[in-house]
């Protein structure tokens, strides 16, 4: 990631959060314990620091970590610190087939919750959609 990029997330941070919850290492961790199959995580709700939006994309394999960045999505590599939660729902839905309910299958987000929780301390939350995990809180 060019310095340029950082430095200007660094300044969005410390103008936006009080609370920062997760270092590379912990999120780093976190990807690698989820990446369970029998838990069947394979989507999640992503939210950036510098984004009012949140969107729907894929969890993060742990073949897919890299130090200080994780995965290639869309426009490449994104650092570890630019999320400020994901959220794994209860129910995947495949594009295309939201309105489709055999194609929708259960994500195991209390088994997630467990795993996170005997490898260390995470700021989680349930929703009405699923289970959120906090990177930064205002």
């Amino acid at each position: 990631m060019p310095a340029r990029i950082d430095e200007y997330l660094d300044k969005v941070i410390k103008n936006r959060f009080t609370v920062s919850l997760m270092s590379n290492t912990k999120w780093h961790k976190a990807f690698t314990v989820l990446d369970v199959p029998e838990l069947m995580l394979n989507q999640c709700y992503w939210k950036f620091v510098d984004s009012d939006d949140e969107f729907l994309g894929l969890l993060t394999k742990s073949d897919e970590l890299m130090e200080k960045y994780l995965g290639d999505y869309g426009s490449g590599p994104f650092a570890y610190k630019r999320i400020e939660w994901l959220e794994i729902p209860k129910v995947g839905k495949p594009s295309g087939y939201e309105n489709v309910p055999f194609k929708h299958w259960h994500q195991d987000i209390d088994g997630a919750l467990s795993i996170l929780n005997s490898v260390g301390h995470f700021d989680t939350e349930f929703t009405d959609r699923g289970l959120r995990i906090y990177g930064f809180r205002e």
